[in-house]
């Protein structure tokens, strides 16, 4: 019986309403684990107080009793006052008796959504999510008790920790809770006496395209390949392998007007450092992280970014994203078209007539048709060497004079366009060196369009 069960709780172990609630918690629905512990409470006093009036001395010496506990052990005020009532002499405990399993957590909730109200003040945000992580000695108690009493229907303590607190903390800031993606994620570390709140805050993600209209800078920051950001002589102590990227350039005026804690730039491919990014831009994703503002003047950005970074870099098309879109950006930018102007210089000059045959050899060898290329000699430090199948999809190509030619190449996300051009010693084929049958070397590169 479960009336059995708590009065022989309560005849070793003082525990609160709460906990004796949740104890049960399994059994009973559409109700508190408060609630349900003073159900229990009051129903077991109403069975003595009755059993008191039958007349039956064995039931009545039992009723008196429990009541006695309850009153006594239990601190219950409602036995208290049966006994009172009836006549009847109890020992009051007078000491200050404190839950065996919380150590009456569950009775001062407000100390901790008072001290988590006062954090959130500086951080927008729309939703929220409660997480606990209570101390050893907590959860090896719980057990052990409930091993002892071999009860089978507890709610766990960070369960109801969790959701108590996420109760009362919306009533107080008017925030709704969201269970898979909250703006802020609460995290209470949990011990008997003391307590530490840590906020994650969920990423905040800006969709946008850039323009790099400078050579000579990466698109995310390098850090140098001696020190690894640490500063040595080769970086001139500033840990960095290229002074500034495009990342440089665009993040810091986001995390400025986000607060945020720093940043992570997701791009849709990348440009080699020697290659401008031009036309409508490449997209890109800006991931601020910890940002205490979720609400960003997108316009406003855009200016001040474009305004210090003019003749460098450009940014538009902003908005809002989610790493759902990151993870289709990443996914989807090997299956992205992209228009490249090359300019190209040929080992030995060849005259105009020639240079229109062998374009319209070009077109006829790569025209929606796949190539192979062996991960390059100048990135196989960094890629895993292995062939990649790219699909060429158009050639266009204008004669400037006899040694210098301009391309535009429509291709595959991911081709390697300069080695398409010079062959690679052998690691791509076909190679545009192949079919003029003399060396050709890209000396400038230009992404004009990359289409999602």
């Amino acid at each position: 019986m479960i009336y059995d069960k708590v009065l022989e709780i309560y005849e070793k172990y003082y525990i609160c309403v709460h906990c004796l609630g949740r104890m049960f918690s399994l059994l009973g629905t559409n109700t508190t684990n408060y609630e349900r512990g003073n159900a229990l409470l009051l129903s077991i006093t109403m069975e003595n107080h009755k059993n008191f009036f039958t007349g039956n001395d064995a039931l009545q010496k039992d009723a008196i009793n429990n009541l006695k506990l309850l009153s006594g052990n239990a601190g219950y005020i409602p036995a208290q006052k049966v006994l009172k009532n009836e006549g009847l002499d109890f020992v009051k405990n007078n000491t200050f008796q404190v839950c065996y399993l919380c150590n009456d957590i569950f009775a001062d909730i407000q100390k901790y959504t008072k001290k988590t109200e006062q954090l959130l003040r500086e951080i927008e945000f729309n939703s929220f999510l409660i997480g606990s992580s209570p101390k050893s000695r907590i959860i090896n108690r719980e057990d052990k008790f409930k091993s002892e009493f071999n009860i089978l229907e507890a709610e766990s303590f960070k369960s109801h920790f969790n959701r108590v607190i996420g109760k009362k903390l919306m009533k107080i800031i008017d925030k709704i809770p969201d269970f898979s993606n909250p703006d802020v994620l609460i995290i209470f570390s949990v011990d008997y006496e003391t307590f530490n709140i840590e906020l994650i805050l969920k990423s905040l993600f800006i969709y946008g395209r850039y323009n790099k209209l400078i050579r000579g800078i990466p698109q995310t920051h390098w850090f140098c390949k001696k020190c690894k950001g640490r500063g040595c002589e080769l970086c001139n102590f500033t840990g960095k392998q290229y002074l500034t990227s495009v990342e440089d350039l665009i993040s810091p005026d986001f995390i400025r007007e986000s607060k945020s804690t720093d940043s992570k730039f997701h791009g849709a491919g990348r440009e080699d450092i020697d290659v401008r990014m031009l036309g409508l831009g490449r997209p890109f994703i800006l991931e601020l992280r910890n940002p205490k503002i979720r609400n960003l003047d997108l316009v406003k950005i855009e200016r001040k970014v474009n305004k210090k970074n003019k003749r460098k870099v450009r940014v538009q098309n902003l908005k809002y994203s989610s790493k759902k879109e990151v993870i289709k950006l990443k996914t989807n930018a090997k299956n992205t078209k992209k228009v490249y102007r090359a300019i190209v210089r040929a080992e030995v000059k060849i005259s105009k007539n020639l240079f229109n045959q062998k374009l319209q050899e070009l077109n006829k060898i790569f025209t929606d048709q796949e190539i192979k290329q062996r991960t390059p000699y100048r990135v196989s430090h960094r890629r895993a060497d292995k062939i990649r199948e790219k699909v060429i999809y158009k050639i266009d190509g204008r004669f400037i004079k006899t040694n210098l030619f301009e391309f535009k190449i429509i291709s595959q996300g991911g081709t390697y366009i300069k080695e398409l051009i010079n062959g690679d010693e052998g690691r791509t084929t076909p190679s545009f060196s192949e079919i003029f049958e003399t060396n050709l070397v890209c000396k400038e590169l230009d992404v004009l369009e990359v289409s999602l």
